[in-house]
């Protein structure tokens, strides 16, 4: 089992699970999204085959529009 640190939420997954898996299983859309891992970026290219790790810390930031 791993516990990984997403937006300042702790979540438990059975095993080393793929970064694009893990956006899916927490409901985030792919689009519009810029996704940081231990505080480095992660470009949307490596999502499918990116190995999110033991006590990651993940950082999940939405596009909005507004001004």
């Amino acid at each position: 089992m791993i516990t990984v640190n997403v937006n300042n939420h702790s979540y438990s997954f059975s095993e080393e699970i793929l970064l694009s898996e893990l956006l899916h299983q927490l409901n985030f859309s792919k689009k519009g999204i810029a996704v940081a891992v231990n505080n480095a970026i992660v470009s949307k290219e490596r999502w499918e085959d990116f190995k999110v790790s033991d006590e990651a810390f993940i950082l999940i930031i939405k596009a909005t529009q507004g001004g």
